[in-house]
C-alpha cells in the first residue's frame, strides 16, 4: 500500500509499505535504472509505524547525492498520536541511518502530510503539526525544516491555522522555495493556500484562487504544485458553485495572482492531483469518471495553458482504498502509481520521441 514516486538523476524509485504477517511493517524501495527494477531493499521497519492511505511515505535525493526518506511513526498509544520520522542513506540506500523526528515536538497529535524539495545543497521539508492542538480550540499548523546532513534545523511556522489532514506540495522555484496546501479560514473555507520565499523571507499566507469552497471538515484532497524555469503549475480539487472540479493554475513565479486557470474535469472528479511539469508540457493524474465508474483521469497541457491530451489510464476505486495517485516522468514516459484490489500498480504512457 501508499505507493510513492521520486526521480534519482535520470532515473526514478517506487516506495510502498509493506505489512509483515508478526505485526511490523515496513517501506520498501526500487529503482528504475532505465531498463529494469533492481532488487526491492528496506528502508525502514517499525512495529509502531502508522500506515496510512493518504499519507504516504516519500523519499528524496539531496543535491549531495545523499538520500532521506520518511515515515510515520505513533508516538503514544493514542489512536491519532503520530510524528514524521526521518532516516538519511549516503551509499545510495543501502543502509539508512537514523535522524529521528523531524519535529521538535513528540506531543500525543498528529504529525503529518510531509514534503520535501532539495534546496541548494539541502533538502527543504514542510509538514503538518498539531502540537498546538493539545489546547482547546488550538489549530493544525503548517511548519517547516531543513535537512542539512545528518541535522535538522530551522524549525518554524508559516501558516498558524490550516485544514488537518490534507497532502501538502512544494517546489523550488526560480525565487525560491514554494508550498501549496489546503488552508482554512475561520469560517471553514478550505481553498488552496501557498507561501513561498525569497530574499525578504517568507511571504505571508495568500490563496491559489479564490474558490470560497464552503467545507466544515477535511475532505483529505491536497493540491500538487510542479515547476520548470519561471513557470509554475498547480492542481486542485475543488467545489466551486456546487459543482465538484479538477483545476490546473498555470502562472509565473512570483506572480501568482496572473495565473491562467484551466478546468481539467467538472464531471463530478474525486480528485487527488498530482501535477509533474517538464519543459514541454504539464501532465496531471487524478481520479475522474468514465461514464458510471471512476478511472484515473491524465492531461497534458501546454505551458501556454491548452489541453493537448486527456485520457483515461485505468479503472480504479474512488474509495480510500485507491490511495494518493503520484507521478514522474522519466525516459520519455509518465510513470504512475497508485494502489488497486490491496496491490501497488504502476504504469506508463509514452509522452516523448
Amino acid at each position: 500500500m501508499a505507493p510513492n514516486l521520486c526521480s534519482f538523476g535520470d532515473h526514478f524509485a517506487l516506495s510502498w509499505i509493506d505489512r509483515k504477517s508478526k505485526g511490523a511493517t515496513s517501506v520498501r524501495i526500487a529503482g528504475w535504472n532505465g531498463n529494469a527494477f533492481g532488487e526491492a531493499s528496506t528502508v525502514a521497519t517499525s512495529k509502531q509505524m502508522f500506515a496510512n492511505w493518504a499519507d504516504i511515505p516519500s523519499v528524496i535525493e539531496a543535491p549531495s547525492g545523499a538520500l532521506y526518506a520518511h515515515w510515520l511513526d505513533r508516538i503514544s498509544g493514542e489512536t491519532y498520536a503520530y510524528g514524521i520520522r526521518i532516516v538519511r542513506s549516503t551509499d545510495r540506500g543501502n543502509s539508512w541511518n537514523p535522524m529521528g523526528w523531524l519535529h521538535n515536538d513528540t506531543s500525543p497529535t498528529e504529525h503529518g502530510f510531509a514534503s520535501f524539495i532539495p534546496e541548494g545543497k539541502r533538502v527543504r521539508a514542510f509538514w503538518l503539526d498539531g502540537r498546538a492542538m493539545l489546547k482547546e480550540g488550538g489549530k493544525m499548523m503548517l511548519r517547516t525544516a531543513i535537512l542539512d546532513g545528518e541535522k535538522i534545523k530551522d524549525e518554524r511556522v508559516l501558516d498558524d491555522d490550516v485544514c488537518t489532514c490534507c497532502p501538502t506540495s512544494a517546489a523550488q522555484m526560480a525565487t525560491g522555495p514554494m508550498v501549496v496546501y489546503r488552508d482554512r479560514s475561520p469560517k471553514e473555507i478550505r481553498d488552496i493556500g501557498f507561501t513561498h520565499r525569497n530574499d525578504a523571507g517568507w511571504s505571508k499566507p495568500s490563496t491559489v484562487h479564490t474558490d470560497n469552497w464552503f467545507f466544515p471538515g477535511c475532505p483529505v484532497n491536497g493540491p500538487s504544485i510542479a515547476s520548470h524555469g519561471n513557470l509554475v503549475a498547480i492542481s486542485r480539487f475543488t467545489v466551486t458553485n456546487n459543482k465538484a472540479q479538477v483545476i490546473l493554475r498555470l502562472s509565473k513565479s512570483g506572480k501568482m495572482k496572473f495565473g491562467k486557470e484551466i478546468v481539467l474535469d467538472q464531471d463530478s472528479p474525486v480528485g487527488r492531483c498530482a501535477t509533474v511539469f517538464t519543459k514541454d508540457a504539464v501532465f496531471t493524474v487524478w481520479i475522474g469518471r468514465e461514464g458510471k465508474q471512476t478511472a484515473l483521469q491524465m492531461a497534458q497541457v501546454s505551458p501556454g495553458g491548452i489541453i493537448e491530451r486527456r485520457t483515461t489510464l485505468a479503472p480504479i476505486n474512488s474509495n480510500r482504498s485507491s490511495g494518493m495517485p503520484r507521478a514522474v516522468v522519466s525516459g520519455g514516459y509518465l510513470w504512475v502509481t497508485w494502489t488497486g484490489e490491496n496491490r501497488v500498480r504502476l504504469g506508463r504512457l509514452k509522452i516523448g520521441a
